[in-house]
């Protein structure tokens, strides 16, 4: 994996990064890739409105993202552009993440709305297909039985 590369001087790093707040339901993970190395900027992140933030392409230390590369006109002429690998791929990774989490959550809530209900761990169990001793120890409080 290529190390980031800035594309303007360090003077105006803190003011780019500062503009770069995309705007998705991802920002979060947008951050996470780009302070974390995973993913670069596009170059034209904090000045166009239709920059898709997570770069696709660099020609030599501009990195550039798929709308800003169509649109491009004098960036990076005569040099050979470089794919990146694409970070739609790990903001999937991050989006299931989350929804495992969801899911998870709403699986506790499920089980102790039964078990408050009088349903018997069997019962669990034989809904989540595993054994009553099985469910109880995943979804059983610590300190305490319900």
């Amino acid at each position: 994996m290529t190390a980031p590369v800035p594309a303007r001087p360090a003077s105006s790093k803190a003011t780019r990064q500062q503009a770069i707040q995309p705007a998705d339901r991802h920002s979060a993970d947008v951050k996470n890739l780009l302070t974390s190395g995973l993913a670069r900027a596009c170059h034209y992140a904090a000045g166009r409105p239709d920059c898709q933030v997570l770069a696709a392409v660099c020609y030599g230390p501009v990195a550039l993202c798929a709308s800003c590369d169509q649109r491009r006109s004098s960036a990076g002429k005569g040099t050979a552009p470089v794919r990146l690998p694409d970070p739609q791929a790990l903001l999937e990774i991050a989006a299931a993440r989350d929804a495992c989490q969801q899911a998870a959550a709403a699986l506790r809530h499920a089980v102790a709305a039964a078990r408050q209900a009088g349903h018997p761990w069997s019962a669990v169990a034989a809904i989540l297909g595993g054994t009553r001793q099985a469910a109880q120890q995943r979804f059983a409080r610590t300190g305490g039985h319900w």
